[in-house]
């Protein structure tokens, strides 16, 4: 029989004595382990003034553009020689002349019509005078053959007149008769002749005015103080109507539609509007650009010119109201006034149309606003955001937190902080709620 198998059996049991007596005794060697503090970057959490931002593009376009059609035909004799594309004018300025003879002759020949229609009114009130006077005297001849008629018929009654003599009283009486209604007739018909002179009259009359409308549109003047355009005529040249003559652009004012990504300008109206719509208030979007004023939103036309960056005020107009089929950008509408007043002292050029500038839209500051970076806001498995936070005593924290708009890289906190904590910039790994945290600040890290 061999003892090998048994020879291990001595140092277990030397084993097990030593473990049993040092428990006993009290005197067991203290783990020596300290617990390490994990090094984390933090920021303290303090309200802050915040001002949203946004920024879109668009070039600059006349606030209205001026057609001139020539509305009569005829040759240009006027066209003057300094106003050429680029021109500035004013308001008022002969920009085109066209030959107006032939409305002058069609004027002339009008007012010869009315001379004519004129006489002819004379000649019809003269006509019916004569014509009642006539019928007075036809009456009394009618009641001379009445009253002859009925003496004759009395004698013939009698036996003291002849048939013969009442037949000619009777012929008599009914001649007179005719002739009285036959003046009445014409006298009747008077009305609806002067009617009719009265409608030519007003025909001749309306030949004289358009007559002379088209020799007033014969000249052409600009409407507005503007910069020509374009020019599509030249003098001694014959243009019909609707013939395109010029294009004027106003210069009192230039719009830039800047298109603006919705997700940049979204939060900026939710940082303006905070606190003043309640969640279940409805929002008449005819009136945006009123609200948008309302709450404190500006606009600002920038341009990177020479070095430096021209700026120039703006107001909100309006929106184009549709996204952009291809960039899905939102449109806003911004006007410039007097965009060719260069401002020395600002370094401000003048904004000429077709200009491509940016425009920026700004909120009014909001004091006492809690904001924390992005990268600070970790969400958990329901997605609910919370935030990581050291405590008084340097250990780690969990702080769940009610985010709302994102303004660039931060992300306004509406609720779950008040201002004072220890907010870590870098998640653990592994994050464990109580572990101990060596806090270091930016400027901490920046000084080392």
């Amino acid at each position: 029989m061999t003892l090998r198998p048994f020879l291990i059996l001595p140092p277990i049991v030397l084993a097990v004595g030593v473990f049993v007596l040092m428990n006993r005794s009290g005197d067991a060697p203290q783990d020596m382990t300290e617990e390490r503090a994990l090094a984390v970057r933090v920021q303290t959490v303090a309200p802050q003034e915040i001002t949203g931002t946004a920024t879109g593009y668009g070039r600059a376009e006349a606030v209205r553009t001026w057609s001139a059609i020539a509305e009569v035909q005829g040759r240009v004799t006027y066209l003057p020689e300094d106003h050429a594309v680029g021109a500035i004018v004013e308001a008022g300025t002969e920009l085109v002349r066209i030959d107006t003879t032939d409305y002058d002759l069609a004027r002339q020949k009008a007012e010869a019509n009315i001379a004519v229609v004129e006489a002819q009114m004379a000649e019809l009130d003269q006509q019916e005078a004569n014509s009642r006077a006539m019928l007075e005297v036809e009456e009394r001849i009618l009641d001379v053959a009445e009253s002859e008629f009925a003496r004759i018929e009395s004698l013939f009654d009698r036996g003291t007149s002849s048939q013969s003599a009442l037949d000619g009283a009777r012929r008599t009486l009914l001649s007179q008769t005719v002739s009285v209604a036959n003046l009445k007739n014409t006298i009747s018909l008077y009305p609806s002749k002067r009617q009719s002179l009265e409608a030519t009259m007003s025909l001749r009359r309306s030949e004289i005015a358009e007559a002379e409308r088209a020799i007033e549109k014969a000249t052409i003047r600009a409407p507005f103080r503007g910069r020509i355009s374009a020019t599509n005529t030249e003098a001694g040249q014959y243009v019909r109507s609707g013939d395109l003559l010029l294009s004027l652009d106003d210069v009192s004012a230039v719009e830039i539609t800047a298109e603006v990504q919705p997700s940049e300008f979204g939060p900026m109206i939710a940082l303006a509007f905070q606190g003043t719509l309640s969640p279940d208030e409805s929002i008449d979007t005819t009136q945006a650009v009123k609200m948008l004023t309302r709450a404190g939103i500006t606009a600002e036309v920038f341009m990177a010119q020479g070095g430096f960056e021209a700026t120039w005020p703006a107001d909100l107009v309006r929106t184009r109201g549709t996204l952009d089929a291809d960039t899905g950008a939102l449109g806003m509408v911004v006007r410039v006034k007097d965009p060719l007043v260069s401002v020395r002292p600002i370094n401000r050029p003048p904004l000429n149309a077709g200009t491509f500038v940016g425009v920026r839209f700004s909120t009014g500051p909001r004091p006492g606003v809690i904001a924390i970076p992005r990268s600070a806001v970790r969400y958990d498995d329901d997605g609910a955001p919370f935030v990581y936070l050291a405590d008084a005593n340097n250990r780690l924290s969990l702080a769940p937190i009610e985010a709302g708009p994102v303004i660039g890289a931060n992300v306004i906190v509406l609720n779950g902080l008040s201002g004072g904590e220890s907010l870590l910039l870098s998640a653990p790994r592994p994050p464990v709620p109580g572990m101990k945290l060596a806090p270091l600040t930016e400027k901490a890290l920046q000084d080392d």
